[in-house]
């Protein structure tokens, strides 16, 4: 680090207005040190973590920014040490992956481990490969070597990055931190913010040496763990920064720039100011899409959503200087997701359908602050129809209106409100809005199923699953990617009560093409099981394990206290129905045992979150007596505080429960 770095410390520390700031500047467990000490030693173990896996002994990131010919880019460094204290530990950290951004060059890696005894193992070079990551990107990826007990693993990474002025880090993990460490350092004419979440420190920056500079620091980060039906990252300490303004050569303090007005304008410049030349083939295409101005807007939606999504490939990148110009898009048939968009938004416009173009980003990881304008948080482009108070996802290709991406529902994203027609308008430009899911009953996960038995008490299953909604959209996409063998493993993996593939007697799917979303109609999938798992012999008896039909339900029996709120994916509900043809001559002993109930209502009495599963029972005297079980959960609500999680909680156990359920088959008389 820089020789100033105990100055500046020193400066911020008096600097620092908030009191969470000033709570977090402890007296750090690890001594700052050079970034790369030649002769580096074994750290003791303070007391009280012996039980963990792992510790964090040193997080430091930083961040310099540099005016470098025309360009600015941004130097960024990572400082990592690890001290592993069992297998658990070496299992997390004995590898490293590294993400690589487009653009970014790594001119430093360096890794290794330090033994207990001292021995230093650092990682050769021709060790550290580039490879893809799933998500296509590029990934540095090495093993380390010597990690064992008591070890400890140090890290240090310095990128060159084109510069990003919005963006943030985070600094709690699985494992304790006891140091962690953020610092920016950029040209005086650039002023950021900086903004702590979830109990990390907020910080104000100090000009020193014709630089400016934001430092922070806490130490003793608490573990964090994963706990189910929540999302991890959104509850993880972390440091969010933005450029608030610039200041000019003539020391003119430029305020008001990148709000979230100047996002809305940004959006409309980029994605509405197209040429006549453009206008011209967009009316074209609209004709040959069946489109006509100022249609039924519901219905031009559609069309244009599934033309250009069938008939236009998307491609994350293209060598083409006319990626992003309507007729070239469409003559093509290509586009990037820059003209993808566009394209929609020329189509949009021209129909007459009322619209607007906004960003919104991934619930799961980052909540919309409305008070922190970080537009590094919005990743996500979506079309907003005021008269149908609905929502598109125009790069979402497997996706259909009015069904968007589920990272985005209750969060709020930034609309751009300009007329496409290009009116002038004074004043603000841009609205908050929340993207609103469907209705729970809108995504349904319904089970019809009829069991019958052969003469000797063996089950014969007919099983239909119905999806709809929100809870058919990745079914759908793994469908229109997949092949015809793979198919059949999705088809296994959701009849579960088919334990060997030879029970899988047959199966059919419908509806599983994507435009079936714009009706909703359910993806269905009808299978025909023969199976010895539901049944087994108890003597005289049988018992007929009925709580499997309905797939393995999570459970949340531990009694740890719970840390992080619950949030479900989207609002759902499931009806199940179970016709038990119990064979002429038998009777069920326990029906009863099917019948099991919990809720959590609001003071209105209306259910946040309910199971019920209930019986009836038709005699016939011909062919034998039917039992009737009948199963209801209801999701309409999608976060629930840690203060109410005891409510939740019995309900999904509820629900877990009934997998439990066994009906005892016995002879009349």
């Amino acid at each position: 680090m820089k020789k100033l770095t105990a100055f500046i410390l020193s400066s911020f520390l008096i600097c620092s207005v908030t009191p969470r700031a000033a709570f977090a500047q402890k007296k750090s467990h690890v001594t700052k040190a050079p970034e790369w000490a030649d002769e580096p030693v074994i750290h003791p173990l303070p007391q009280g973590y012996q039980k963990e896996p792992a510790l964090i002994l040193l997080h430091d990131v930083s961040l310099d920014y540099r005016f470098e010919g025309k360009d600015i880019n941004e130097y960024y460094t990572l400082h990592r040490l690890i001290k592993v204290l069992d297998d658990k530990g070496i299992e997390w950290f004995n590898k490293v992956s590294i993400p690589v951004s487009f653009g970014t060059r790594v001119p430093l890696i360096r890794a290794r481990t330090i033994s207990p005894n001292g021995k230093v193992h650092e990682i050769a070079k021709e060790m550290i490969k580039v490879t893809r990551n799933e998500n296509g990107g590029n990934e540095i990826v090495f093993a380390m070597e010597g990690v064992e007990k008591n070890a400890e693993i140090e890290l240090l990474i310095k990128e060159i990055r084109p510069s990003s002025f919005f963006g943030g880090e985070t600094f709690q993990y699985q494992v304790p931190v006891l140091d962690a460490r953020f610092e920016m350092s950029y040209p005086k004419e650039l002023v950021f913010e900086e903004k702590g979440y979830n109990g990390f420190p907020d910080a104000k920056d100090t000009l020193l040496n014709n630089r400016r500079h934001i430092m922070v620091s806490m130490t003793d980060i608490p573990a964090l763990h994963t706990e189910p039906h929540s999302f991890y990252d959104v509850n993880r300490m972390r440091a969010e920064y933005r450029i608030h303004h610039v200041i000019d050569p003539n020391e003119n303090d430029r305020s008001s720039l990148y709000s979230w007005n100047d996002l809305a304008r940004k959006m409309y410049d980029q994605h509405y100011k197209i040429t006549a030349k453009e206008k011209t083939a967009v009316s074209k295409y609209l004709t040959e899409l069946g489109v006509h101005p100022n249609g039924d807007e519901e219905k031009s939606i559609k069309k244009i959503e599934e033309g250009i999504k069938t008939g236009i490939v998307l491609y994350p990148d293209m060598d083409d200087d006319n990626a992003d110009i309507m007729d070239s898009i469409i003559s093509k048939k290509a586009a990037t997701p820059s003209g993808y968009i566009k394209l929609f938004a020329a189509c949009l416009a021209q129909a007459g359908v009322q619209h607007e173009l906004g960003m919104a980003g991934n619930r799961n990881e980052r909540s919309f602050d409305n008070n922190f304008e970080n537009w590094g948080n919005l990743d996500y482009y979506v079309f907003y129809f005021p008269n149908l108070k609905t929502f598109l996802a125009p790069t979402s290709v497997y996706y259909r209106y009015p069904i968007v991406p589920d990272v985005l529902l209750t969060n709020k994203g930034v609309f751009c409100t300009i007329p496409p027609t290009g009116e002038k308008i004074s004043g603000p430009i841009y609205e908050v809005k929340t993207i609103t899911p469907m209705p729970a009953n809108a995504t349904q996960e319904n089970i019809a199923a009829g069991i019958s038995f052969t003469k000797d008490m063996g089950a014969e299953v007919d099983i239909s699953y119905s999806y709809s909604g929100y809870a058919a959209t990745d079914l759908r996409k793994e469908l229109a990617l997949g092949t015809k063998e793979k198919e059949k493993d999705l088809v296994k993996k959701i009849v579960t009560i088919a334990d060997k593939p030879t029970n899988l007697v047959k199966y059919s799917i419908s509806n599983e093409s994507l435009d079936n979303f714009y009706e909703n109609k359910p993806l269905e999938i009808t299978a025909r099981v023969n199976t010895d798992g539901l049944m087994e012999k108890a003597g005289a008896n049988y018992l007929l394990k009925v709580g499997t039909m309905i797939g393995t339900q999570e459970n949340l029996y531990s009694n740890k206290d719970r840390k992080l709120p619950v949030d479900l994916d989207y609002p759902c509900a499931q009806n199940r129905t179970i016709t038990i043809n119990i064979p002429k001559g038998y009777k069920i002993l326990n029906p009863e045992a099917t019948r099991l109930h919990a809720d959590y209502v609001d003071k209105n009495l209306k259910p946040l979150v309910s199971f019920t599963s209930d019986y009836t029972l038709k005699p016939d005297k011909v062919n034998g007596d039917k039992l009737i079980v009948t199963i209801t959960e209801n999701y309409p609500k999608m976060h629930f505080s840690v203060e109410e999680y005891e409510r939740y909680r019995a309900v999904v156990n509820t629900a877990a429960d009934f997998n439990k359920v066994t009906l005892l088959l016995s002879k009349k008389g």
